[in-house]
């Protein structure tokens, strides 16, 4: 064994010298989406996405047999069948809630459809001695409900929460009274979690604040919310593994990217007034290509991702690439928020691999302090990207040796399941990996996980040149061990 440190004393990577050898080979997944309810589904050449059998979770349950979790006592296969299947149901029905979230988002930082000042935090839309919106809150509200009757303002933005709130018969003057709650709940829901990590904070041990940032958000609704600094994260890590030489150069060709998110109006930024995009596929393919492990002929990317309206939207620039069409994206920065030099010299550099420079839109005149650049991303980069409709805890699909993930990467999603729920999501990304493949996340996971992944270590990586702001990315390593329920 011999030690090997990421960056600092405490991000340690342990790497076992013989590794398995392992067949590195493509595999196309190309998934069209079924006209009813957008779920994917495969040609019959493809591999099928099935649910997780008994066999797949039960060593992960005898972890948690005794954790109280739900499901964490299931004995039986007939259990777990019918468990499983509602796991599934139960985080899809969050997706609406991370929709309301998104939309709450979009009324306090939207300059779409109005020209009302933004509210710079979520705390100011809300009295703390009333429990009431103030009226600087709720005048957003009435623009983004009236904007919605009028079909010439309906952006892209504005039509998706219009068409959302026709689907649950919300019209007219119910229109703004729902959004007025669904703000106030929101809100207070921010306020709790924030309460939850200050108490954790209280004790001074950060593990416990990485402990309690790990399943903050178990309950919460599921949001397709995004934005590009993770993927600076998740290259600068990267690279450390290519220079201690855990990754090698040439070992990367199939690449997973577990919820890769659309930027509707995310709760940091709550950008709105552009198209909306997903990023992080072209950022991990050309970190990839960058770093030389890959070629970007051989870089193919599946998203997995159970909301419908995600994997429609790659499926179309996934088509649209096969057709020659380019994929522009817009990139903001607030030239205000301090970053470290490292972190703008990553949006500087963003695209010039994967897409070449395009006209950037105009922006808004509530956001003084905003430098955006457009990057059209290459068709034939689009198409090598491929929706994939999978919850990672409770489905999985079947590789042969050889032909699955080189690379997963999973940031900002596994913090919405509980412990058992992440277990079984690292062990479904497990299965799914080459040997040696590599996958990072920044949520901190448990440790009673899969014996097939092994933990690497970790690195903190800022973003704020005062370190306030950044992520906490883990790293593990597919072993050529059984799993537990595999022995």
């Amino acid at each position: 064994m011999r030690t090997i440190k990421l960056r600092s004393a405490d991000a340690i990577v342990t790497r076992n010298r013989r590794l398995c050898a392992s067949s590195l080979c493509t595999l196309a997944i190309v998934l069209s989406l079924r006209a009813e309810g957008g779920r994917a589904q495969t040609n019959k050449n493809e591999p099928q996405v099935r649910f997780l059998a008994f066999e797949d979770g039960r060593g992960i349950l005898a972890k948690y047999a005794d954790s109280e979790l739900p499901g964490s006592k299931i004995a039986t296969p007939d259990e777990w069948d019918k468990w499983i299947r509602e796991q599934d149901r139960d985080v899809r029905s969050r997706i609406d809630r991370g929709v309301e979230d998104s939309i709450s988002n979009l009324i306090l930082f939207g300059t779409s459809f109005t020209k009302l000042p933004r509210l710079a935090t979520s705390d100011e839309a809300l009295d703390t001695v009333t429990g009431s919106l103030k009226p600087a809150a709720l005048a957003r509200v009435r623009q983004l409900a009236a904007a919605m009757t009028e079909v010439e303002k309906r952006n892209e933005r504005v039509a998706f929460a219009n068409e959302f709130l026709k689907r649950k018969q919300i019209a007219g003057e119910q229109r703004a009274t729902y959004l007025s709650g669904n703000l106030t709940r929101y809100i207070l829901e921010q306020r709790k979690y924030q309460r939850e990590l200050d108490e954790a904070g209280k004790s001074g041990d950060k593990s416990e604040v990485l402990a309690a940032r790990g399943t903050l958000y178990a309950q919460r609704g599921l949001s397709v919310d995004t934005s590009l600094l993770p993927n600076f994260a998740i290259e600068d890590t990267l690279r450390a593994l290519l220079a201690k030489g855990v990754l090698k150069t040439g070992s990367v060709r199939r690449i997973a990217v577990v919820g890769p998110g659309l930027d509707f109006t995310d709760k940091r930024d709550g950008y709105d007034f552009y198209p909306l995009q997903t990023i992080q596929p072209f950022a991990v393919m050309e970190g990839a290509e960058r770093l030389g492990l890959g070629k970007k002929e051989e870089l193919h990317v599946a998203t997995l991702d159970l909301n419908a309206a995600v994997n429609s939207h790659v499926a179309k620039l996934s088509a649209a690439g096969k057709g020659g069409h380019r994929y522009v994206v817009q990139l903001p920065r607030d030239v205000d928020a301090q970053w470290t030099n490292q972190a703008v010299n990553y949006w500087e550099k963003f695209g010039e691999l994967v897409g070449t420079p395009a006209k950037p839109l105009m922006v808004p005149e509530q956001l003084p302090s905003v430098k955006l650049k457009a990057v059209a991303i290459t068709a034939d980069r689009a198409a090598r990207v491929s929706p994939v409709d999978l919850n990672i805890v409770a489905q999985t699909t079947d590789f042969a040796e050889g032909e699955g993930f080189d690379l997963v990467v999973a940031t900002n999603i596994l913090l919405y399941y509980d412990h058992l729920q992440q277990a079984l999501a690292m062990s479904n990304i497990a299965r799914m990996m080459n040997t040696g493949g590599i996958f990072v996340s920044n949520t901190p996971l448990p440790s009673a996980h899969d014996e097939r992944l092994k933990y690497l270590g970790g690195r903190n990586v800022a973003y704020a040149q005062d370190g306030s702001y950044g992520d906490d990315v883990v790293v593990y390593q597919r072993q050529c061990v059984a799993s537990t329920a595999d022995r």
